[in-house]
């Protein structure tokens, strides 16, 4: 055998050899990856990765190890936008099934299937079904895709993950909760949809498997049984009266409190303060909370610092802004009555104050050492009532007791404006409900619609890059290769 030809034979192997090797080497790493669940998203500002409150509802489940199911049915046949709708579901899916351990899912054809549908009595396309243990949420098709847009320009966007995790929110909490409002003092009203009133809030809740109804301590039930606060109450918020609290209703409110129940008191600037926030150590100073640092364009909003506490928790390291408007400040006793633990949970800086009043510089308000009290200022603190050590009877569990010094901070006006309001008080429900893993996990938040949008053809011509024009190109590179060689 001539030289020259063992040369062209040996280059020609090596670079096959080569080419061999790569390919060998990215099948492995796709194994792998594929096995250990290892997910690479390389899209502007991770896209095409799942939000991080959905993840942590699927590491929830993953932690309770309870299997669930989600049977996805496709879209009618022959619509324009069949095909972006089966594929917007089965990439979502892909990925939560990806990102967690007791999801399973299938995509299961409506036409073809009839008897999977009848079995789930599933009778219209592209509905989701989502099951775990006897607990099932059923997703619609109009709750997973939206229109937007007008004319040539109107399209369809994909909104499934936010419905996939309000769906999963559920299923964490198979049992509803009641959030009792108080009434009867000029509480905020939970059924007000002005910016005074809560229904935001309420509509969060409603997500997160809670009920919320009012409670009237001052009247007797239609039987003429005597007021208490229900047993199925998850708790009971003292939303801001405007009215003296009667002593009677306080006594009710301390007979729950002594059964371990948790309560939520918002208070404000110049309304009455609930005498029963004494016997817990909870003083409400006169003036307003100031700082020089505040949400522009409003004097009377002062930028909130978060303290380390589980309600806040995920607030801050998300770097979310809460937001409080003319807020009372809340300081408490020293010492605290016997059996009662504290925690500041929001605070001003160091720049904050308690402002009486006084001289103003430009509309603002200015701090004077005469007057003024000195800062840092609390906005609100938590409180842990511990059994058998004074409120709570010791046969009960541990009582938790929230106070804030806002009540604008649970109310439409600014939970649409600001991020970190809904999730604050959402925190904080699932806290004094003793659902601790909870936190930081809830359905309210707002989850944007982020996904790989693209049409058939354009998968075609992904696929023919990938299986055509890339092997193509290491064919040709061989071949440069070994005609180089050849000429030596």
């Amino acid at each position: 055998m001539k030289s020259s030809l063992r040369r062209r034979l040996a280059y020609g192997s090596n670079a096959t050899l080569v080419t061999i090797l790569v390919l060998a080497v990215l099948v492995v790493l796709y194994v792998l990856a594929d096995l250990y669940r290892v997910r690479w998203d390389l899209s502007a500002d991770s896209e095409n990765t799942v939000e991080q409150d959905t993840e942590a509802k699927l590491e929830l489940l993953d932690r309770e190890g309870i299997p669930v199911v989600i049977t996805a049915f496709t879209a009618q046949r022959g619509k324009d936008d069949a095909y972006f709708k089966n594929r917007a579901v089965k990439d979502l899916l892909t990925e939560v099934g990806h990102r967690s351990n007791v999801v399973e899912w299938r995509q299961v054809d409506f036409d073809k299937e009839r008897l999977t549908a009848e079995r789930l009595g599933v009778n219209d396309y592209g509905r989701l079904v989502v099951q775990r243990g006897e607990d099932r949420v059923d997703i619609k098709d109009r709750e997973l895709f939206r229109r937007v847009g007008k004319g040539a320009e109107r399209r369809v966007e994909f909104i499934g993950e936010a419905a996939l995790s309000r769906a999963l929110s559920q299923l964490l909490t198979p049992k509803r909760r009641v959030v009792y409002v108080l009434s009867g003092h000029g509480e905020i009203d939970p059924d007000e949809r002005g910016p005074s009133g809560m229904s935001e809030l309420v509509a969060a809740l409603d997500e997160e498997r809670y009920d919320v109804d009012k409670l009237d301590l001052m009247s007797t039930g239609r039987d003429g049984e005597a007021p208490r606060v229900p047993d199925d109450a998850a708790l009971v918020f003292v939303a801001r009266p405007t009215g003296v609290v009667s002593p009677q209703v306080e006594d009710l409110l301390l007979a729950y409190m002594g059964r371990g129940g948790p309560v939520l008191f918002a208070v404000d600037v110049g309304t009455p303060v609930p005498s029963l926030l004494d016997r817990l150590g909870v003083r409400v100073p006169d003036g307003v909370v100031a700082d020089k640092t505040v949400l522009y364009p409003y004097p009377d909003r002062p930028l909130v610092r978060y303290k380390s506490h589980s309600i806040t928790r995920e607030l801050r390291e998300d770097g979310l802004i809460t937001a409080v408007a003319h807020a009372a400040p809340v300081s408490l006793a020293d010492p605290l009555p016997d059996g009662v633990k504290s925690a500041r949970v929001l605070t001003t800086d160091r720049t904050g104050w308690i402002d009486r009043g006084g001289a103003l510089d430009g509309g603002n308000n200015i701090y004077e050492p005469e007057i003024d009290g000195a800062g840092p200022a609390d906005i609100a603190v938590a409180l842990q009532l511990q059994p058998g050590q004074g409120i709570v009877r010791s046969s009960k569990g541990l009582g938790r007791v929230l106070v804030v010094g806002d009540g604008d901070v649970f109310t439409n006006s600014l939970l649409a404006e600001y991020p970190g309001n809904v999730p604050f008080a959402l925190n904080a429900i699932h806290w004094l409900a003793g659902q601790d893993l909870r936190l930081g996990v809830s359905a309210g938040r707002v989850t944007k619609s982020r996904r790989l949008a693209i049409t058939k053809e354009e998968t075609g011509v992904l696929q023919a890059i990938s299986l055509g024009l890339m092997p193509s190109l290491v064919l040709l590179l061989g071949i440069g290769v070994w005609n180089s060689r050849r000429g030596r």
